[in-house]
């Protein structure tokens, strides 16, 4: 018989357990745990499961005050979530890199930006000596409204996806030449680790738009870098996944992922048994 139930939460667009996700309910089914995959807006916070864990919520960066109402309403009704909500709510906005810049973790050079506007853009960019910048903004997933800027070739239709605010970044030239790694955590221990690298011509790296991923064994200064990433931020996780690029002058942080991450449990399926075991002993 089984003895506990955790509901997945996906989206209205994509309702059903991702690939990858369908690896981690199998093996929490193994586990005795009953698993049940529902749109994030279906979710009642009267619901009976013992527990909601984030998954595939790829639409909260167009939802955003919806997403935080709906959190907060599972959190004050007692509901148990993944990610912890607190730790969810500072995840959203990208102006954590900031917070965790001041602990002394490298990101690229950034502006943070609360009204940015083209003429404001080709402004900063003239001021900081850059030819190239990535815009992106501060909620965003999936690469959405993220773009890479040359100066001088500026548009306005780019304005609409910054009514969050947005970050200017230095381009770094490792994401296109080298792509990025995705360093995997479950419950405080380094799990596995992707290489992700953009199709010829781009600079994203998600396979939405052509990206590739493929298995790789880290350098320890990656999993320590990762690691240190980890240590600064402020709120609790069971799951986090921790995107970096190796430059020349060390790793920098680009991401650090702790909502809905793609956890690549579909490239490495074993990986899945170790949070489906953090999982299990906590129902």
């Amino acid at each position: 018989m089984l003895n506990h139930r955790i509901v997945f939460a996906t989206c209205d667009r994509l309702p059903e357990a991702t690939p990858s996700d369908q690896v981690l309910q199998r093996a929490l089914e193994e586990r005795g745990v009953e698993v049940s995959v529902l749109p994030w807006s279906s979710i009642a916070s009267n619901t009976l499961a013992d527990l909601v864990l984030l998954r595939s919520t790829w639409d909260y960066h167009k939802r955003t005050q919806e997403f935080r109402t709906w959190l907060v309403g599972l959190e004050s009704a007692g509901r148990r979530v993944l990610n912890p909500v607190s730790t969810v709510l500072w995840n959203l906005d990208k102006a954590y890199l900031r917070e965790l810049a001041t602990q002394g973790i490298a990101i690229p050079e950034t502006r943070f930006e609360y009204h940015l506007t083209p003429a404001r853009l080709e402004a900063l960019m003239a001021t900081m000596g850059w030819s190239h910048a990535v815009v992106k903004p501060r909620i965003s997933a999936t690469a959405y409204g993220t773009f890479l800027v040359r100066a001088g070739e500026l548009v306005d239709s780019l304005a609409p996806a910054w009514e969050s605010g947005a970050l200017v970044q230095a381009y770094v030239k490792e994401v296109t030449e080298q792509g990025e790694l995705s360093l995997m955590f479950f419950g405080g221990e380094y799990s596995h680790a992707v290489s992700k690298k953009p199709k010829p011509g781009d600079f994203r790296v998600q396979s939405d738009f052509g990206g590739s991923q493929e298995l790789v064994l880290p350098s320890e200064a990656a999993v320590q870098f990762a690691s240190r990433v980890l240590d600064a931020t402020p709120y609790p996780w069971t799951y986090a996944r921790v995107d970096i690029v190796e430059t020349a002058g060390g790793p920098l942080l680009m991401e650090l992922e702790l909502i809905e991450p793609h956890l690549f449990f579909d490239v490495e399926p074993r990986s899945a048994g170790r949070l489906a075991d953090q999982l299990a002993s906590t129902v």
